[in-house]
Formats: structure tokens, sequence, C-alpha cells
């Protein structure tokens, strides 16, 4: 394979589908980048890694993880994981 990929992670302590997401990575061992965000039951507190997250967004988000893989956007474990299964990650881990 080539070049070690991009992968940046948003996520909360208390999330436990972002760890799910952190530890998937781990065992591939694939680096990444984390943020932590902090939820206070209704939304998330106000930080620069919450003002980021949403400015890579594209907006106001409600979840985590949000996940950028060399650049592209991956909302969610729910949405990661069935790329896992297609294949689809692969592509984006290490495109051609």
């Amino acid at each position: 394979m080539s070049k070690t990929p991009d992968i940046e992670i948003f996520y909360a302590d208390i999330c436990g589908l972002c760890h799910k997401a952190m530890n998937y990575f781990r065992k591939r061992g694939l680096p990444f980048r984390t943020y932590e965000v902090t939820w206070d039951g209704q939304a998330f507190v106000d930080s620069e890694h919450t003002r980021a997250m949403y400015a890579r967004c594209g907006g106001t988000v409600d979840f985590v993880p949000q996940m950028f893989i060399n650049g592209r956007h991956i909302p969610g474990w729910r949405k990661l994981e069935p790329m896992i299964h297609s294949g689809e990650l692969e592509k984006i881990l290490y495109p051609s």
C-alpha cells in the first residue's frame, strides 16, 4: 500500500461509537489525530475544537465521531461501518 492516510477524528469522550471508530484505526495500526469536543446533554460546548468541527462539517452537527480521511468527510460510525464492509474505505485510505 502507498503512503500513510491522513485521518482526523472529532470525538467526545462519552461517545461509545467514537471509541469504536478510534479502536478500529488503532487495530489496523493507522495513526490518526483527535480533537475532543464536549457534549453537555443538549449540544456541544463551545470550544476551539467544536468551532473547527462545525467549520469542517459545513455547519452545526449534533453527533460524533466526525471523521476526515484524506480530506473526505465521513459523518459518524454508522456511515463508516458499511464503508469498511463494502471495501469503499480502502479506496479512501489508499487512493490509486
